[in-house]
């Protein structure tokens, strides 16, 4: 009788989000267990708190129609019968909030509910005094203030700056606030980041996987620190906001060397490419270990804070297949774009366009390794049938023409988080896969950008032991990929670049470029909003078997003005309050 009270309990918080100030807070109405009975005994109260993660949003979701991977270069994919990703992709960001399964948007935007429920248990955690350990009263305040953090950090990169609410508001209590500026809300996530910090382990027991911890408050504090001192919103370039910054992913960088609690997932043996060519059957062989990160392992001690509760789905690998070779739902046939493509290095630590050795007509050999797990190609092999190879040149089996969808659009597919020998044929089901938020490779290269951008690529902040080029270095090494080379060492802004393609290749499909875009005030630059695949034309006499060429169209343009770079508010809710403004543009 007790937990079906509390369910009654928690199906009221939620529900009065639904009411005409969904976007703050309401007086809490609900029958069920009184406050005493919630918030005194140690399992209720959990029970009641476990409410506010249920608004963490999952951007590899095979449900949600609205993927951030297809709002930027990354590749492109469409929703089929349903409109929204072209609502999406066409920069109609007002009515996505109102479109089916667009959760980028609606889903993330639901958070005010569970910002509420973290307000109500700090609120009441004293009424738990004496009946929990203070081990538990810390870990639940810890909890409290991250996801409190977490949420506002969830607007800060969509929507920007928000009024800061700390205890729940009441029915007397005044709901006109107005919108605080970036940097006050970037400092107010950082406050409750280091109070998190305090109070949560460093690890939790096999039961509670998939909570916060420390590194994951750390995290959070530097990300958006970092989204503080990018152009787009540091228009004066401060210099003491990338100081920040850079702090803040140091002391995560060194928090983990001397605790051990994160680092890099090793290398560890080699695996192989086998394609079809005009001469038979090829091999490549690459460094083993990185597909480790993301799939096959329930955990790693590279991951510091990810979407847990998705990690046995089962599904999220489908967006990334083709109709011809798994099942699929609605979004399938995710294409990587020639545009991001082109950023892999080769193996020489070279951009395409700076080595010699590379042939545009034999462009998939010699490649960094991270290509070979992150990219399939024409002809490769990635099924458990032995003498299928992938057909995505034009005219193909894998290869989307005319009306046919949920295949491959650009002549690539993404094989990151599609595990190995999961299609038609062999019935067997998806590995472990991770939604991964922040891992540490991220975080070098959040000190190695701050840093950067504060002395150069040699520079090193006060205190620390690791310059800019140096943290680069040591997420490229780990796949057996040479240093920087030093032609992209001589200023900033030459390392810069590098700084943006390592991310983009390190991070790809991680839910970070888009937003990596944006921060830079990159994204509205046609190379990034026109995407482009690659035309596969039967030629024996090339290496390939294929004249290889660029798209002459772009596959896809997206839309993305200077309105987009701040999503907008609903306006159901910006007209709410005068306080409460809505976004310029909107």
């Amino acid at each position: 009788m007790k937990m079906k009270r509390i369910t009654i309990l928690l199906i009221s918080v939620a529900l009065i989000f639904q009411g005409c100030e969904e976007y703050l807070d309401k007086v809490q109405d609900s029958t069920g267990m009184d406050e005493e009975q919630v918030f005194t005994d140690y399992n209720n109260f959990r029970k009641f708190q476990d409410r506010m993660y249920r608004d963490m949003h999952n951007y590899l979701a095979d449900y949600d129609y609205g993927m951030i991977a297809a709002m930027c270069d990354e590749g492109y994919t469409e929703s089929a019968q349903w409109e929204t990703m072209g609502v999406v992709q066409s920069g109609d960001w007002i009515r996505a909030y109102s479109t089916a399964q667009a959760l980028q948007f609606s889903s993330v935007w639901r958070a005010w509910q569970s910002i509420r429920i973290a307000n109500i248990c700090l609120q009441k955690l004293p009424m738990l005094e004496g009946n929990a350990t203070p081990q538990q009263m810390n870990q639940l305040e810890g909890q409290a203030l991250f996801m409190r953090a977490w949420y506002y950090y969830e607007f800060l990169i969509r929507q920007g700056g928000m009024p800061y609410l700390t205890e729940p508001l009441g029915g007397s209590d005044n709901y006109a606030l107005p919108r605080l500026s970036f940097h006050e809300t970037a400092l107010k996530i950082a406050e409750d980041c280091d109070a998190a910090a305090a109070l949560l382990p460093d690890k939790w027991d096999m039961a509670n996987i998939g909570r916060p911890t420390k590194g994951a408050a750390m995290a959070v504090k530097a990300s958006a620190l970092l989204f503080d001192a990018s152009p787009t919103n540091n228009t004066s370039n401060d210099a003491t906001y990338w100081t920040a910054a850079a702090q803040a992913a140091w002391d995560l960088i060194e928090y983990s060397q001397s605790s051990g609690t994160f680092k890099l997932m090793p290398s560890k043996g080699t695996d192989e490419v086998t394609y079809m060519s005009p001469g038979g059957v090829q091999t490549i062989t690459y460094p083993s270990g990185f597909d480790s990160i993301f799939m096959y392992t329930p955990y790693n001690d590279e991951i510091i804070w990810e979407f847990y509760e998705a990690v046995t789905s089962g599904s999220q690998f489908s967006t990334f297949t083709i109709a011809s070779l798994a099942e699929g739902g609605i979004i399938q046939g995710y294409s990587p774009s020639q545009n991001i493509v082109d950023l892999f290095e080769t193996k020489n630590g070279l951009a395409i366009q700076d080595d010699p050795e590379y042939d545009a007509q034999n462009p998939y050999i010699n490649r960094d390794p991270r290509f070979y797990h992150s990219i399939l190609f024409n002809r490769e092999r990635w099924t458990s049938g032995t003498d299928l190879y992938l057909e995505l040149f034009n005219g193909g089996r894998d290869r989307a023409s005319g009306d046919l969808v949920h295949f491959s659009y650009t002549g690539y597919l993404a094989r990151k988080f599609w595990g190995k020998n999961v299609d038609l044929w062999s019935g067997a089901s998806a590995p472990f896969t991770h939604t991964i938020f922040f891992r540490y490779a991220d975080i070098l290269l959040m000190y190695a950008e701050a840093a950067n951008e504060i002395g150069g690529p040699n520079y090193t902040l006060p205190g620390a032991t690791m310059s800019a080029v140096q943290a680069v270095n040591k997420v490229r090494e780990r796949m057996l990929m040479p240093g920087v080379h030093t032609m992209y060492l001589a200023s900033k802004e030459s390392f810069r670049q590098r700084i943006k393609n390592e991310r983009a290749v390190e991070l790809y499909l991680e839910g970070k470029r888009f937003f990596d875009l944006s921060r830079w005030g990159d994204a509205h630059k046609m190379q990034h909003k026109q995407l482009y695949g690659v035309d596969l034309i039967e030629n024996p006499g090339r290496p390939t078997g294929y004249n290889i060429t660029r798209t002459a169209l772009p596959v896809v343009t997206l839309t993305f003005e200077q309105k987009h770079y701040k999503w907008p508010i609903p306006l159901s809710d910006a007209l709410m309050f005068k306080e409460f403004t809505q976004n310029p543009g909107w």
